[in-house]
C-alpha cells in the first residue's frame, strides 16, 4: 500500500511508509469545471456530487473497490491539487527528472 494509511479493505496489508518513513502515494479522481464557470454553478455541483459520494449503497460499493472517498468543498478539491502538484514537483526535482 503506498497510501499513507492502511486500507480498510486491507488491513493486514502494510503501508510503504511503514518501512520508509514519509513515503505517501495515492492516486485520486475528481470533477473539474472551465474556469470561469459560475460560483452557482459550482457550488450546486460541490453539493451534488457529494450527496452522492456521501449515499451508503455507492460507499459501500466504492470501499468494496478498495477506494475512498473525500467530501469537501470546491476550495478543499483546489487544495488538495495544489499539494499534490507541490509534492510532485519537489520528487521530480530532487530526482533531476527532465523531459525528453
Amino acid at each position: 500500500m503506498t497510501t499513507a494509511a492502511r486500507s480498510e479493505a486491507l488491513p493486514d496489508v502494510p503501508t510503504v511508509g511503514e518501512f520508509a518513513p514519509g513515503y505517501e502515494a495515492s492516486g485520486w479522481n475528481g470533477l473539474c469545471a472551465p474556469k470561469r464557470t459560475p460560483a452557482e454553478v459550482i457550488e450546486t455541483l460541490n453539493r451534488v456530487i457529494n450527496a452522492g459520494l456521501g449515499d451508503a449503497k455507492l460507499g459501500t460499493r466504492l470501499a468494496d473497490l478498495g477506494a475512498t472517498t473525500l467530501l469537501g468543498s470546491s476550495a478543499d478539491f483546489g487544495n488538495l491539487i495544489s499539494s499534490e502538484t507541490e509534492k510532485w514537483r519537489n520528487v521530480i526535482r530532487a530526482a533531476n527528472i527532465t523531459l525528453g
